[in-house]
C-alpha cells in the first residue's frame, strides 16, 4: 500500500514527464531514466508519467507499464510517481491501473474519456475509477483535451470518496480552482496545470503544480515556489513574470516539440515526436534556442 507520506511530498512541483522514443518510436528508457534522475537531482518534488505531456493516450499499454516501471525504478523510492492510466473505457483504464500499481506507481490519475459523456456518465467513470483503484486517484481536469470537464458540483460529490486523493486542474480557470481547494473544509488538494498561472493558482490555494514545463526548467518553478511559501511574493512575481515570457516562447514554436528540442540540446536524446505530432526543423530549432537564450531566465 501506498504511503501517505510519499505523496505528501507531492504536494510541490511535480513535472508531468515528456516520454523519449527511437527512431522506430519504442520508448527509450535508458533516456527516460537519465531524465528522471536529472530532475530528481535537481529537487523535483513529483513525477507525473504517461500524461497528455508523455503522449499516455497515444501509447499502448504495455508501452505505458513499462514508462511506469523504468521511472520508478530510476527514483528508487526518493518521490511519488503518479501513473496516468486514464482512456476510453472504464474496464480497460482499471487494467492499466493495476498494472501500474503493480509496476511500483504511488497514485494513479485519470482525464475523463475522450468522447461525448452526460455529467452522469463522468459521474460513473469517476465513481468506478474511485471504489476500485488500487491506489489513491489524482482526477485530472482537462477540458480542453478531453472535451468535458468536471464541475463544481460533481468533484463536491466525488470528494466524499476517500480515495479520491487530489484534482490535476489544466483549465486556466483559477476562479473555479479556488472554489476546489474550498472543499473538505480547504484540505482538498488542488495541483495546478497551467504553467504559466502558478503564482495565481497557489493565491487560490492549490498545494502545487503538475506540468510540461517543468521537464527543462524545474529549478524556475522550484524557486517561484519556495519564494511563494517563504512569503517573499515580490520574488514569486519577479518568477512569476519569467514564466509568462518562457511559456510565450514556447507556445509560439509549439509547447512540446519545442520542449523536446530543448531537452536534445542539453544531450538527452529524446528522439521524434509520437506522430502525429511533428518536430521543429532545424532552422525553427535554431531559432527556438536562440529566444530561449535571450531570456536570460535566473534559473
Amino acid at each position: 500500500m501506498t504511503s501517505p507520506n510519499i505523496l505528501d511530498r507531492a504536494d510541490g512541483i511535480v513535472a508531468a514527464l515528456l516520454t523519449p522514443y527511437r527512431p522506430d518510436g519504442t520508448v527509450a528508457v535508458d533516456v527516460l531514466q537519465q531524465h528522471t534522475s536529472q530532475l530528481v537531482e535537481a529537487g523535483i518534488d513529483g513525477l507525473y508519467v504517461c500524461g497528455s505531456t508523455g503522449d499516455g493516450v497515444a501509447l499502448d499499454e504495455d508501452s505505458r507499464v513499462l514508462c511506469t516501471r523504468a521511472v520508478v525504478d530510476a527514483v528508487d523510492g526518493e518521490v511519488p510517481v503518479i501513473a496516468h492510466v486514464g482512456t476510453n473505457s472504464i474496464e480497460l483504464t482499471l487494467q492499466l491501473a493495476d498494472r501500474s500499481v503493480g509496476a511500483g506507481a504511488d497514485a494513479i490519475s485519470s482525464i475523463p474519456p475522450s468522447i461525448p459523456l452526460t455529467e452522469a456518465e463522468v459521474r460513473g467513470y469517476f465513481l468506478d475509477l474511485i471504489r476500485d483503484a488500487p491506489a489513491p486517484l489524482i482526477a485530472y481536469n482537462f477540458p480542453a483535451r478531453a472535451g468535458v470537464r468536471l464541475s463544481q458540483e460533481l468533484l463536491a460529490e466525488l470528494v466524499e470518496q476517500p480515495n479520491l486523493h487530489g484534482l490535476k486542474n489544466t483549465s486556466g480557470d483559477v476562479f473555479e480552482m479556488s472554489a476546489f481547494t474550498r472543499l473538505r473544509d480547504g484540505k482538498f488538494r488542488v495541483w495546478n496545470g497551467h504553467d504559466e498561472v502558478l503564482y495565481a493558482g497557489l493565491s487560490v490555494g492549490a498545494c502545487g503544480a503538475i506540468g510540461s514545463t517543468f521537464n527543462a526548467f524545474p529549478t524556475l518553478y522550484l524557486d517561484l515556489l519556495r519564494h511563494y511559501r517563504d512569503g517573499d511574493h515580490d520574488a514569486a512575481m519577479a518568477v512569476q513574470r519569467q514564466v509568462e515570457d518562457l511559456v510565450r516562447v514556447l507556445a509560439t514554436y509549439g509547447v512540446m516539440p519545442a520542449l523536446r528540442a530543448i531537452l536534445t540540446s542539453r544531450g538527452l536524446d529524446m528522439g521524434p515526436s509520437r506522430r502525429p505530432l511533428l518536430d521543429l526543423d532545424d532552422a525553427t530549432r535554431r531559432r527556438l534556442l536562440e529566444d530561449i537564450d535571450a531570456l536570460d531566465l535566473t534559473a
